[in-house]
Formats: structure tokens, C-alpha cells, sequence
């Protein structure tokens, strides 16, 4: 028997540098867990909710931000916290993570994939990419075309199929062009800089595009999952539905979009400065028409299907309800005593299109069962939709935001059943209950909501930042206090700003195939950034202060929850018989 080889690596025999090791090594680990535990055994006392709360609220961002676990695993704590701490109960806390809302992300989420399995988001990038002659394959023009793309594919498909699909093209063709072009270098423009350029142009359109239409972001319906579900008692008014959401968020997103594209082509101006030679711009124009061969030359019948039934699912939501539309065919069945709350949600809408999907049938094959003779001649009985192919949909649906966005909604309800508003978290109500103009407690919102996705994840920064908007009690009278009034445009801000996470690759953002797939560098990627981030808080600011109350138009009490008192059997209500989709309950205590 011989002996091994020799490892060649150093053995480290002194205790101080493997305490050093583990340090520099786990330091995520060690910080991100032992901060927490202390805090949690130090600060609570029994019988104040208040602070078991606030050491919850404070676990949860500590984890968000070291991430020793992975991200959807911190929904996990109130799962245990809560009810260990008799904050709430288990079935209290376990109801906040699968409600209609909830239901609406996953199932909405596989209504975005159509467009991706049929291919028709390559054929559209594609057509606009290849398009023009070569004098349309200059920088700018290229940070036109793809960000186009990516803004309008982001809308009506899943974003982080169409961005990777966009940055998988444009990559290698910017690396071959660039040592193409290594030998005249004094007169060529850096290729690596404009790569760098433009993909930042494609994964910021990508998520600025997401906003537009409801179900296209994560944040955007978790921000609604814990607008309508933050009381379990009472029912909110459905402010958030497609069609008022999408009237208020497609024009703000647009403008937005309009001004990164020009941000980019200054960019380009400023950073590039050598314009592209003819035999670059041909050389860089045969690169993408080579990707063209990769799909069918004409459209399919499996793609036309595709846009035909997404085109028909946003038609049938859009106008499922609105309070100022008289196309809302959900108007026909609400709630006991109030017909501003619809029976009908959106995750009912999204449930039968996705079953009508699944069952049509790919062939006419099962014309051969109904004529077989014998069980030979059926041929596969393994069922499969023309339309929807389910390993692709489970591969690409996000299950573990589930569990995220219902620690959200366990947070927002914990606090309020924690006597309202935590003490510990009384110099925020302060900051936001000052008497300055609610513009600028609006202009804070969108630079605190704009600036968390660019540190931690964007649902954990919503879900950190948008329950201390819900529980802000407000000061003076009704009449005259801000929050009662338009806390929905809060919320609002709060939900978009979560969505511009731009800066660093976290996982299931347009940003992590912009560094991974795109190879540019986190430091390019901040740099262009701050740019776009900037323009995107002062439109979002400017949009929830100036137009988002021409699409609402509140009252002056507000879109408060609301108590159903009949029906409890009827509509199928939470406590007091309200909550249409949260099951029976009690009757309310005097």
C-alpha cells in the first residue's frame, strides 16, 4: 500500500489564525446569527408584545441584510416567533401565508411564463434587435433597441427569461467584437465599457418595465397581499386591482423608461466617446443575425395561441373590477351590505385560465381513443396541455416567495395585534407624523423604498419597510390627518420603490444576469445605476403626490378596512363574517 500524495497546503498551528479564519471566512454567518439571538434574549419581557415584536421586525432585517440563510427561509421566524412568544396564535399566523393575494402571485407568475414557452419573447427581441441596416448597430442605437425589449417583454412575460435572453445574445457579441478589434484600438471604442453600458440599459428597463402591469414584479404583489390581508378582521377595499393600478403604473413606468434610455445614450456619449467603424457595425449586426437561426422563421401556431390567450387573460382582469368602471363584470356578486368589495378576486380569474390552458389538448390524437379498437392503438395516455408545459412552468416558478411574502403579512398583523404601533419603533412615527407637507414625508417613502432593493433582496426590503407604513396611527383629526387619507399612496410608493434594484446581483432580479451571465462588474454596475436610480425615486415621488390621487380620488376617510356584519355563511368571511376569502368566523365582541 503506497501513501497519498503530500498536500500542499500549509497547515495553520496557531489557535489566533484559525479563529482569524473563521472569522473572515463566516463572518456572514457568525454576525448574522449570534446579533439576533441576543438581541432576542436580552430585550423581550412578558406580557409586552410590543417589544417581541420589534426584536421580530429587527431579526428578520438582520438576516435580510448578513443573509447566513437564504433569503425565503427568514419568512420562517414569525412561523415560530410568533406563536411561541403569544403574539398570536398558530393558525392566526399560519392563515397569513396563503391567501388570495398569495395564490395570485403563483398563479400569475405561471400566466407570465406563456409568452417564454412558445418562444415568441426571443422571436420579439430578436425582430428588434436584428432591425435596420448596419448603421443601426451603433452603441446608442443598440441601447434603444434592446432596452425597448426588455421594458415591453418584462410587461407580458416573465422578466428574468426575456433579460437573460437579451444578455445571452448581446454578450458575445460585444466579446468577439472587441477582440475583433483589438489591434486598432486607438481608433475603436472600448467594446467592454459599451457592453457594460448597455446591459446595465437592459436589466434597469427590465425591472423599471415589471412595474407596469400588476402581477409582472414580486414586490408589487406582495405590496398588495399586505395592503388588502393586514387585518384578518377586516376587509379592504380591492384599490389595487389590474386595471386602476395599471392606469396609474404603466405611464409613470413609461416616463421613467424614456429617461433611462436618454441617461444611457449620455452614457455612451461620455464614457465611449470614438464613434463604431462600418466594419464593426457589420461585424457586430452578423453576430446577432446569427441567433435568428435558433428560432423558426415564421411564427408558430403554438405562439400565436400563446399571445391570443395572455392578450384574453388581461382583458378578463382588467376589467374583473374597478370602482370606476362600468365594464367590471365582477359588480354582479359582492359582499353582504357593500358593493365596493367584489366576491370574484383576480386569483379566481388567473385559477380558470390556467385550468381552460392545461386542458386543451396538444394533437387531435385523442380522436384515435375515441376510434381505437384496441388499447395498442391509443398510443401515450400521458396528458399534456398545447399550450403549457408543466415542467417548464414548476421549473420556473417561484415557490419559496410564498413563505417570504407571508412573513409580510404575519408582520403587519403582529404589530397591530402588539396594541398597535410598537414604542420601539416610535422615532419613526415621529419622522413621518411631523408636521411638514406630506409631499415630503412622500419624497422620504420613495428614497427610503428606492434605496432598500439595492442593499438587501426586494421583497425583504418591502417586507421590512412596508409594515411600519401600515401601522403609522396618524395624528389630529381625521379631517386633517395626511395618513388617513393617503396611506394608499404610501403603500404605493413603498411597493414600486422595491422593485429598482439595480446595483447588486441578487437572485430573481434582471441585475444577476447582468453580472453572471453578462460579466459586468458589481462596481460598472453601481456606477451606471445611481443615474437611473435617481431619476426613478424623483418620478415615483412626483407620480404618488401628483397622479396617483387623479386615479384614486379617496374620500376623505380614506380606503380603510371595513366590517361585514351579514353573510357570514353567504360570502364565506373571516371574523365578524368579513374577509370573503379567509373561511368562517366569530361574531365581533361589542
Amino acid at each position: 500500500m503506497g501513501i497519498g500524495p503530500k498536500d500542499p497546503r500549509t497547515p495553520v498551528r496557531d489557535p489566533l489564525l484559525r479563529l482569524k479564519n473563521v472569522f473572515a471566512r463566516h463572518f456572514k454567518g457568525i454576525i448574522g446569527v449570534l446579533v439576533p439571538i441576543a438581541a432576542l434574549s436580552w430585550q423581550p419581557e412578558k406580557g409586552q408584545n410590543d417589544i417581541t415584536v420589534m426584536c421580530m421586525w429587527f431579526m428578520m432585517f438582520w438576516f435580510l441584510i448578513w443573509q447566513p440563510v437564504s433569503v425565503p427561509v427568514v419568512g420562517l421566524i414569525p412561523l415560530f416567533l410568533l406563536p411561541m412568544s403569544g403574539v398570536m396564535s398558530s393558525p392566526d399566523v399560519c392563515s397569513s401565508y396563503f391567501n388570495d393575494s398569495v395564490c395570485l402571485f403563483v398563479l400569475s407568475g405561471m400566466v407570465l411564463l406563456l409568452l417564454n414557452i412558445s418562444g415568441f419573447d426571443r422571436r420579439f427581441a430578436l425582430w428588434l434587435l436584428c432591425s435596420g441596416d448596419n448603421c443601426q448597430f451603433s452603441g446608442k442605437r443598440i441601447v434603444f433597441k434592446s432596452s425597448v425589449a426588455a421594458f415591453v417583454m418584462s410587461m407580458f412575460s416573465n422578466r428574468l427569461i426575456a433579460s437573460s435572453a437579451i444578455t445571452q445574445y448581446l454578450t458575445p457579441a460585444y466579446v468577439n467584437l472587441q477582440s475583433y478589434t483589438a489591434r486598432y484600438r486607438a481608433t475603436e471604442p472600448n467594446y467592454d465599457t459599451m457592453r457594460h453600458i448597455v446591459l446595465n440599459a437592459v436589466q434597469t428597463s427590465s425591472s423599471i418595465g415589471s412595474t407596469a402591469i400588476l402581477h409582472s414584479s414580486y414586490t408589487i404583489v406582495a405590496m398588495r397581499a399586505m395592503f388588502s390581508e393586514q387585518d384578518k378582521k377586516l376587509v379592504f377595499p380591492d384599490i389595487f386591482n389590474y386595471l386602476q393600478y395599471t392606469v396609474f403604473a404603466f405611464p409613470t413606468a413609461f416616463f421613467m423608461f424614456i429617461l433611462n434610455v436618454c441617461y444611457h445614450m449620455l452614457l455612451i456619449n461620455w464614457l465611449i466617446g470614438k464613434p463604431m467603424s462600418a466594419s464593426s457595425m457589420t461585424e457586430f449586426r452578423n453576430s446577432i443575425l446569427k441567433n435568428k437561426n435558433s428560432i423558426p422563421k415564421r411564427a408558430t401556431p403554438h405562439e400565436k395561441m400563446t399571445v391570443l390567450f395572455a392578450i384574453l387573460y388581461l382583458i378578463a382582469v382588467m376589467f374583473r373590477w374597478s370602482r370606476w368602471s362600468g365594464a367590471s363584470w365582477a359588480k354582479n356578486k359582492t359582499l353582504p351590505n357593500n358593493e365596493n368589495l367584489p366576491m370574484v378576486k383576480d386569483a379566481s380569474v388567473a385559477a380558470v385560465f390556467l385550468l381552460l390552458i392545461h386542458v386543451i389538448p396538444r394533437t387531435c390524437g385523442w380522436m384515435k381513443i375515441l376510434q381505437a379498437e384496441k388499447k395498442s392503438e391509443c398510443g401515450s395516455l400521458k396528458p399534456d396541455s398545447a399550450l403549457m408545459f408543466w415542467r417548464f412552468v414548476d421549473k420556473n416558478t417561484n415557490y419559496g416567495y410564498i413563505i417570504l411574502i407571508g412573513s409580510g403579512v404575519a408582520l403587519v398583523r403582529a404589530i397591530k395585534a402588539a396594541n398597535g404601533y410598537p414604542k420601539c419603533f416610535n422615532f419613526y412615527e415621529k419622522l413621518m407624523d411631523s408636521k411638514t407637507n406630506w409631499n415630503n414625508q412622500m419624497a422620504l417613502i420613495a428614497v427610503i423604498a428606492s434605496i432598500g432593493p439595492n442593499i438587501i433582496s426586494g421583497v425583504g426590503s418591502l417586507i421590512s419597510f412596508l409594515p411600519l407604513i401600515l401601522s403609522i396611527r396618524g395624528e389630529g383629526e381625521d379631517a386633517e390627518n395626511p395618513w388617513k387619507q393617503n396611506r394608499y399612496a404610501a403603500v404605493l410608493a413603498a411597493g414600486m420603490g422595491s422593485s429598482f434594484g439595480f446595483m447588486l446581483p441578487f437572485l430573481y432580479t434582471p441585475a444577476y444576469f447582468c453580472h453572471y451571465t453578462g460579466k459586468v462588474p458589481i462596481k460598472k454596475m453601481i456606477l451606471y445605476s445611481i443615474g437611473t436610480l435617481i431619476i426613478c425615486a424623483i418620478v415615483l415621488w412626483v407620480a404618488t403626490c401628483f397622479w396617483a390621487p387623479i386615479v384614486w380620488q379617496p374620500t376623505a376617510e380614506g380606503f380603510e378596512g371595513v366590517v361585514v356584519v351579514e353573510g357570514g355563511a353567504d360570502a364565506g368571511g373571516g371574523d365578524a363574517g368579513g374577509g370573503g376569502d379567509e373561511g368562517g368566523g366569530d361574531e365581533p365582541e361589542p
